[in-house]
C-alpha cells in the first residue's frame, strides 16, 4: 500500500471536518441581524426612545423609494429602519458602537 493511500482516509475526514464547520459558519445568520419587527413609524421611534435613548440621526432614500433612518443612542447603540408609502416602517437592523464621520469640506 503506498503512503499516500494509508492517509486518503484521514485527508478525506479533514475534508469533511473542514466542509461542514465552513458550511454551519454560511448557514448561521448574522450576529446582528434585527427579526422582522414592523409596524407604526411613531410607535417603533417612541419605542426606540423609551426603552434605548435613541434618536433619528440620519436618513436617506433607498433605490426602490424606501427611507432609510438611522437611531442612535448616547452609547453608540443603533438601529436602522425602513418605511415605504402605505407600508408599516420595519426595522432592517441593530448594532452597537455608531460613530459619527466628519465628512471632507465640513467644519470641525
Amino acid at each position: 500500500m503506498s503512503f499516500r493511500a494509508m492517509f486518503l482516509p484521514v485527508r478525506l475526514a479533514a475534508l469533511v471536518l473542514v466542509c461542514g464547520s465552513l458550511g454551519s459558519v454560511l448557514m448561521s445568520a448574522p450576529a446582528q441581524a434585527a427579526p422582522k419587527l414592523c409596524g407604526d413609524r411613531h410607535q417603533i421611534l417612541e419605542r426606540l426612545e423609551q426603552a434605548h435613548e435613541e434618536t433619528p440621526q440620519a436618513l436617506g432614500l433607498s433605490g426602490d423609494g424606501g427611507v432609510i433612518e438611522v437611531l442612535v443612542s448616547p452609547e453608540g447603540g443603533w438601529t436602522m429602519l425602513i418605511t415605504y408609502p402605505r407600508r408599516p416602517t420595519c426595522v432592517v437592523a441593530t448594532g452597537e458602537a455608531w460613530q459619527m464621520l466628519q465628512l471632507a469640506g465640513q467644519p470641525a
